[in-house]
């Protein structure tokens, strides 16, 4: 009878919703702390993501450690590309946004270029946004892809489905402006640390659910085979 009412307990809406917001709690606390090393910022991300994707399996911590560990190789490798990609068009905006045109006239080459390099720099921020936001999900549903593999299915996903791309698009856009609102306004710095990053991170795999079923019934890795070999023939 005890053992009973003890799984009523467990299965009840209250506490199976206490029980998710404390997972979220520490999943962001340690995705923080994580972060804050740099070279565990991707893989915490990835590791947060698979944690929440497979639901209430173990001690979250433990579960949490888990996926850390065996994600980290390839989402470190995935990670530092985004890092160099991201570093690269961050230091061509502030070149842009920073460089000052003298003696102006009515049409200066040096002005365009500036402009133009400007307004470049922030659709590339954008375009290399939408095609990263899949890729823990696509880290943990496709392990056999490698690294290249896993930006060019990230490439056909992100147009494939561009609903599912710029919803993704928009929590992640949260995630990071959350964070720069922290240094406007200290106060929601509290908010931030508890769920900024675990909630939409959640939310992502909530949104992508139906999506990455279908996805996970595609054997990409032999799509990737078939190309290959397409591309060798036609070299030959």
């Amino acid at each position: 009878m005890a053992n009973l009412d003890y799984e009523q307990k467990l299965n009840s809406k209250p506490y199976r919703f206490f029980d998710q917001v404390y997972r979220l709690l520490v999943l962001n606390v340690i995705t923080i702390l994580l972060s804050a090393t740099l070279i565990g910022m991707f893989p915490a991300f990835v590791a947060t993501t698979a944690t929440l994707k497979q639901g209430n399996q173990m001690n979250v911590f433990k579960q949490f450690i888990k996926n850390f560990l065996h994600y980290f190789k390839k989402s470190f490798f995935v990670g530092l590309i985004l890092f160099f990609v991201y570093a690269v068009n961050i230091y061509a905006f502030y070149f842009y946004a920073t460089s000052v045109v003298e003696d102006v006239q009515d049409f200066d080459w040096t002005l365009l270029f500036v402009n133009a390099g400007f307004i470049v720099s922030i659709v590339m921020f954008v375009i290399i946004t939408l095609l990263s936001v899949h890729l823990p999900l696509l880290i943990i549903t496709f392990e056999s892809l490698t690294v290249g593999e896993t930006y060019r299915t990230s490439l056909y996903v992100s147009i494939r489905y561009i609903i599912t791309t710029l919803i993704l698009f928009v929590l992640q856009v949260l995630i990071i402006g959350s964070f720069i609102y922290c240094m406007v306004d200290p106060r929601f710095l509290a908010v931030w640390l508890l769920v900024g990053i675990s909630l939409p991170v959640f939310l992502q795999v909530k949104f992508t659910t139906a999506v990455y079923y279908k996805l996970s019934q595609i054997d990409f890795e032999q799509i990737m085979y078939q190309v290959e070999d397409e591309e060798d023939e036609s070299n030959e």
